[in-house]
């Protein structure tokens, strides 16, 4: 029993949580993680706090969607969630908060600057992949079932398997690109392949059901 998840999905429930739309990033973010690894060499304990965020993320429409990324960060931090660090905690609260608008700055941002430098690190590497899984579900309607990642050193494309033409999401992956391609020094785009990608790279690792 994983105990951490199951305090996660406790909070999220409480907060009346878009389970359909938090698991399909959940399931994106691992994905994405594992195809990046090369970019951000982190750990498995860092794509479970990835995972965690993910669940989390949008709780703040509990308050208000005005500033809901702010309102989930502090939902997050005022939970006892005994069973996380504080380090966990925090680290969760500040991808959470980072998944849309400004990124990390270590002046503004006091719960951001009170991070070890190790873990503003892990966070200014995590919060763009979850700015993406985010934005490859921009429309909760669950649309990508696989993906890869094609890593050049001036780019990386994101080739997803689609029944659908998934307009809403190039455009957000355009727009939510933005933390990825100044903290990663690469551009970032989408690539839609119907209905499904090649049938290799579904067999292989790489398939999206393979990460869940």
């Amino acid at each position: 029993m994983n105990i951490k998840l199951n305090a996660v999905l406790e909070l999220a429930r409480l907060y009346n949580y878009d389970s359909g739309h938090s698991h399909q990033v959940e399931c994106l973010v691992g994905t994405l993680f594992m195809e990046l690894e090369s970019l951000h060499n982190l750990g498995r304990e860092d794509r479970k706090l990835l995972e965690y965020a993910s669940i989390l993320h949008d709780i703040g429409y509990y308050v208000s969607a005005k500033g809901h990324h702010q309102h989930a960060m502090m939902m997050i931090l005022q939970e006892p969630l005994p069973e996380l660090t504080r380090e966990e905690k925090t680290i969760i609260a500040n991808l959470a908060r980072y998944h849309r608008k400004s990124g990390p700055d270590a002046v503004k941002h006091t719960t951001f600057g009170i991070l070890s430098d190790e873990n503003k690190q892990r966070v200014m590497l995590l919060a763009p992949i979850l700015r993406l899984a985010d934005a490859l579900d921009r429309s909760h309607q669950g649309l990508v079932q696989e993906l890869f990642c094609d890593i050049r050193e001036d780019a990386v494309t994101i080739y997803v398997g689609s029944e659908a033409e998934l307009p809403v999401e190039t455009a957000a992956v355009e727009r939510k690109g933005d933390l990825f391609r100044q903290v990663y020094r690469r551009d970032v785009q989408l690539r839609v392949l119907r209905p499904r990608l090649p049938t290799a790279r579904v067999e292989a690792e790489y398939a999206f059901e393979a990460a869940v």
